[in-house]
């Protein structure tokens, strides 16, 4: 026990300590045996710190949302064909009773999108509650035998329809991959980005679909479901192998932050902060505004193109025995492809978002989807069906439709921004039930108004629904997240992450700070490739007061600097005695030294304005201190070179042969302000001659 107590007090001198070191014993015992042991790292740390892993994940899920679109819209070029007892298809229906031929056509989609759109209000929620990895794999098998459930029940209308809204049910995994993002991702700028390619996935995937149905046209008209059944398996292995379940306790806590006061920002900054509650007002705002675009997007597509284009450019001209201007094959193929533009559309609007804002955006695609379905009316009805007139067609609406397709790309980055963590699935599944309630219900109710009046009148209802959500979401503007945003500071006027805030936000606005922190930031930044710190030069007027403080602590950089290239200079002449043990090469201190000054990551304009404003300083100075500069700049221009001589003689880019002399003439200046007697600066310099040289003003 003696030998014991004795143990103790070595390891700790009190009972305290003592039961403290036992406890790190047994922490290092256990250490030495979880070396040996094997472990599983769980996957969610692997998500949030490696590159690699997140993108494999993030591509998963995006496959899997390309390929439930794929399934959902893949038949869609062949519904008017379907639809159509006399299209001489042997696959058509015999019969659509009680439809006619628009409103059937539109019946079918309609059934489908209708099980989406319910399904979507409870997906995001279970989703919050399950997981996104579990539920996107129940719906993707499901999808995938749901395919195979649809092309045996292809012999009657009724049929087709029913298993097209059942199935329609496990399709809509769109919010799930949206707020799968909203999840991993933090910076708002990425997450938009991010938040686009899952939109974008969704509808390039409705093209894809489309397109698979025409390139299989003479296959059979229900034959592509059996690749969108192939296509889902596909999809469910990589996203069972790929996709990784974020971890659900890493919630970040939001915070408010005040930069009205800040010379920059935080990096940390552009994070997203989430609120504690839904703003139940702006949240329905979007919702509703978000039906109203979809409703009048019909109006462009696919109303412009089926029946307008359809009627004007091949039904007339069949029904007269005439070459139509359009076949049927050229109606297909433009149907499908419009919906590719909207790769276009995802890179364009981040460049609109810095410049609008998200909700300016929406109101700007609303505002072209009425313009361009107008100028479509206008070309189908107010001139003749030729070849000319058929070619603008196509060109206003390939050229206008990337426009159009912004409110729809918007929806998602603004219900983010108001959702608390634990509600992301949910608002993202508000958002895809009102867009999929619009596309299912509007084509369908257009269509029968297209058969109950005219085709013109069903469009202009559509044109008259864009107006509308453009009006329902103007107030969005206002909204401090969704409005146009205050410019972001360059990165020279920002603090990075891992970096000491309170220094850096002292070398930013301009104030005295240790030499030795001001090289390690600046060697810190260099190693990663990140621009040197740009500090504010004040204003003469806000340091007139304080320039014994500002002389004072210039001694101290003085001292610094001088040791620091006696140091490197030593260090160099080391390494011509002993090359083999040089601690640093002259590339590495000329590329370091050349990235800290003038680097290619450095933004120009901002160094030349600090240049500019520090002239101004000087300028200010001399006039308050006595000289007349507008009488003697060439005087003041002889007192500055000699107080500033020059330090390389061929620009200031620094090389391996003039580094060392660069240094020496360096060290040459440092030294002299160091060792001035009581004048420590180059303003002590000017202070010191203001009464000899000013005198009665000879000059």
């Amino acid at each position: 026990m003696a030998d014991d107590e004795e143990a103790v007090e070595l390891v700790g001198g009190s009972e305290a300590a003592a039961d403290e070191g036992v406890m790190s014993a047994s922490l290092y015992d256990r250490f030495d045996q979880w070396r040996s042991h094997r472990y599983i790292l769980p996957r969610h740390y692997k998500l949030q710190t490696e590159e690699d892993t997140r993108k494999y994940s993030l591509w998963s899920v995006n496959f899997m949302i390309t390929c439930s679109a794929i399934n959902t819209k893949m038949l869609n070029p062949n519904f008017a064909i379907m639809c159509n007892p006399y299209s001489g298809n042997p696959a058509s229906f015999e019969s659509t009773s009680p439809f006619g031929f628009n409103s059937a056509t539109y019946f079918i989609p309609m059934c489908t999108l209708i099980g989406v759109a319910i399904a979507s209000i409870f997906i995001g929620t279970m989703s919050d509650r399950l997981g996104r990895k579990s539920l996107m794999l129940v719906l993707g098998w499901i999808s995938a035998v749901g395919s195979i459930v649809k092309y045996f029940t292809r012999h009657t209308f009724w049929g087709f329809c029913i298993s097209n809204f059942i199935f329609g049910f496990f399709l809509g995994n769109l919010p799930i991959g949206m707020a799968y993002v909203g999840d991993i991702e933090q910076n708002q700028k990425k997450k938009e980005q991010l938040l686009g390619m899952v939109v974008g996935c969704f509808v390039l995937g409705s093209s894809g679909g489309g397109i698979i149905a025409v390139l299989m046209a003479d296959v059979g008209l229900f034959a592509p479901l059996w690749v969108g059944a192939g296509l889902m398996v596909i999809a469910n292995i990589l996203s069972h192998k790929y996709m990784i379940e974020p971890a659900k306790n890493v919630v970040e806590k939001p915070i408010d932050i005040d930069i009205e006061d800040k010379f920059t920002l935080n990096e940390d900054d552009e994070d997203v902060k989430r609120p504690e509650v839904i703003d139940q007002k702006t949240l329905w705002n979007i919702v509703g505004g978000a039906l109203l675009d979809n409703i009048g997007s019909t109006g462009l597509f696919p109303l412009c193109l089926s029946p307008l284009a359809l009627e004007t450019y091949y039904a007339q001209f069949e029904m007269k025995g005439e070459e139509p201007v359009m076949s049927i094959l050229a109606y297909q193929w433009l149907s499908v492809c419009v919906a590719l533009l909207v790769i276009p559309s995802t890179q364009m609007t981040p460049w609109f978002f810095e410049r609008l804002g998200v909700a300016g955006v929406c109101v700007f695609g609303n505002s072209c989807t009425a313009i361009v379905t107008s100028v479509l009316l206008l070309i189908a009805t107010a001139f003749p069906a030729t070849n000319l007139s058929f070619g603008f067609f196509v060109f206003s609406m390939y050229s206008g439709f990337p426009f159009t397709v912004f409110s729809q790309l918007t929806t998602g980055p603004m219900l983010d921004a108001i959702a608390p963590a634990d509600k992301i699935g949910f608002v993202q599944g508000l958002n895809n039930a009102s867009m999929n309630f619009g596309m299912a219900l509007a084509p369908w109710v257009f269509g029968l108004l297209a058969d109950a009046t005219s085709t013109t009148a069903a469009i202009i209802t559509g044109i008259c629904f864009s107006v509308a959500a453009a009006l329902a979401n103007a107030p969005l503007m206002r909204h401090p997240l969704m409005g146009k945003q205050s410019p972001k500071p360059p990165a020279q006027k920002r603090i990075f992450k891992g970096e000491d805030e309170e220094i850096v936000q002292k070398m930013l606005s301009g104030s005295y700070v240790d030499p030795e922190l001001t090289l390690e930031i600046a060697k810190h930044r260099a190693m990663n490739g990140m621009p040197t710190v740009v500090p504010r030069v004040r204003p003469y007027g806000e340091e007139k007061e304080t320039l014994g403080k500002l002389a004072k602590d210039a001694s101290a950089t003085f001292e610094f600097r001088r040791e620091l290239a006696d140091r490197i200079l030593a260090g160099l002449a080391s390494g011509k005695d002993d090359p083999e043990n040089l601690e640093f090469s002259k590339e590495e201190l000329v590329q370091f030294l050349n990235t800290v000054s003038r680097g290619d990551n450095q933004d120009q304009e901002l160094i030349h304005q600090a240049t500019t404003d520090l002239g101004v300083w000087m300028g200010d100075y001399l006039e308050d201190n006595g000289y007349s500069p507008h009488t003697a700049s060439v005087l003041m221009k002889q007192m500055f070179m000699t107080a500033f001589p020059r330090l390389t003689d061929d620009g200031p880019e620094l090389t391996e042969e003039n580094l060392e002399e660069y240094l020496i003439r360096n060290r040459r200046v440092m030294n002299s302000y160091a060792e001035h007697k009581k004048k420590t600066s180059l303003l002590g310099i000017f202070a010191r001659n203001a009464g000899g040289y000013h005198g009665h003003g000879w000059w």
